[in-house]
């Protein structure tokens, strides 16, 4: 379960975007994607979105950010949930520099930055 706090364009985009993960994943995962929005407002994420420049951001193009939970339910995985986790994980950051090989990707000097402010809650 990740908890994000985004505009509804930016939370749009996030959803496609794991949506597009777990489909090239169908052969190793089963899982079932669902958003909830109107949660409640989580103050570390509220803290994030004034402190990083979301809410400048949003304020210059009009936007409202909104909490919601983005629930992966999974059924099936040939894998690691932890790997799974990091994995959908990375769609919540962006990379100025992407590493040339996927095995680089644990080992990346750049960080990243968060797309959102966002936690993730992970439940057996």
């Amino acid at each position: 379960m990740f908890k994000i706090l985004s505009t509804a364009e930016q939370r749009d985009s996030i959803v496609d975007d794991v949506r597009h993960l777990l489909d090239l994943n169908a052969e190793v995962l089963t899982a079932d994607l669902d958003v909830a929005t109107g949660t409640a407002v989580d103050s570390s994420l509220e803290e994030v979105w004034r402190d990083y420049g979301f809410a400048e951001d949003a304020e210059n193009s009009g936007h409202t950010p909104e909490p919601a939970t983005i629930t992966v339910d999974v059924t099936r995985y040939d894998g690691s949930i932890s790997a799974l986790t990091a994995r959908i994980s990375d769609v919540l950051v962006t990379r100025d520099k992407q590493p040339a090989e996927q095995l680089f990707q644990q080992v990346l000097d750049d960080p990243g930055t968060p797309r959102v402010p966002w936690h993730v809650d992970i439940r057996p």
